[in-house]
């Protein structure tokens, strides 16, 4: 089985999860997951999620989506923006590209990486997003932005990894077994994170900033504490826990292609 997550890239808290059967491609979720997001949000998505039935149903739903294409996809320019992007259209079959119906404008970003140091250099990597007001939206912006991506694969490491100290196992034989074993998992690390970003909050810096390792330790040592105290302990119990977490942040962000 595959469990795909829609999370936010600022907390690293998992918005959605669909769970399937690890013979379907992951792409014929990407649809259903967009129409879990509120109108008015960017979506960063990966490659394999790249396709016309995603991003017209993400238009349709009024959601902005931001994501990277394989290098396979051929696109026709109808249009060279002011900041070397370019529009193209985009159809659901090749009956409809003939005929030239229901086509979908999109917006093509190339670039390449100009540090040595980084995966990809010299590369060429597209994006193809829906935002396509260049003024509005510059390309380098986009670019940059889209390596925001790369926290959600820290909040997937995070969660099949560190969150219980081992690497991920479920035991359980049946799949009504499995799925329940799954959003506990997703429940219990949402937690975490929730905390986190509580303790964020109390000393005015980014969530991201925060080491999830330490906050998962913090939570085990003030969890039995919690359970044994009488109720009018748990505030302080609760603020001292706040306290702790936010007491130990990362060395620094890392943003990642």
């Amino acid at each position: 089985m595959h469990a795909i997550f829609l999370s936010e890239t600022g907390t690293h808290g998992v918005v959605e999860a669909y769970v399937k059967r690890g013979k379907r491609s992951e792409f014929n979720v990407a649809a259903a997951l967009i129409r879990r997001v509120p109108s008015g949000c960017l979506v960063l998505q990966d490659r394999g999620f790249y396709g016309y039935r995603p991003l017209a149903e993400a238009n349709r739903c009024g959601v902005q989506v931001l994501g990277r294409v394989g290098k396979h996809v051929v696109f026709k320019r109808t249009e060279v923006l002011s900041d070397g992007s370019y529009l193209a259209v985009i159809y659901p079959s090749l009956k409809d590209r003939r005929h030239q119906a229901n086509g979908l404008v999109v917006r093509v970003i190339e670039y390449a990486l100009d540090e040595p140091t980084r995966t990809g250099h010299g590369e060429r990597h597209r994006l193809v997003t829906t935002l396509l007001d260049a003024t509005r939206y510059p390309a380098q912006e986009l670019v940059v932005l889209y390596h925001q991506r790369w926290e959600i694969e820290i909040g997937n490491d995070e969660l099949k990894t560190h969150r219980i100290s081992r690497h991920l196992h479920l035991r359980s034989r049946t799949p009504c077994g499995i799925l329940q074993e799954i959003y506990g998992l997703l429940l219990a690390y949402n937690a975490v994170r929730y905390f986190m970003h509580e303790a964020a909050l109390s000393v005015d810096i980014d969530p991201r900033q925060l080491s999830f390792i330490h906050a998962v330790r913090v939570l085990r040592e003030t969890a039995p504490l919690m359970r044994a105290a009488p109720t009018c302990r748990l505030p302080t119990l609760y603020a001292a826990m706040i306290k702790h977490i936010a007491q130990q942040p990362v060395a620094k962000l890392w943003h990642r292609p």
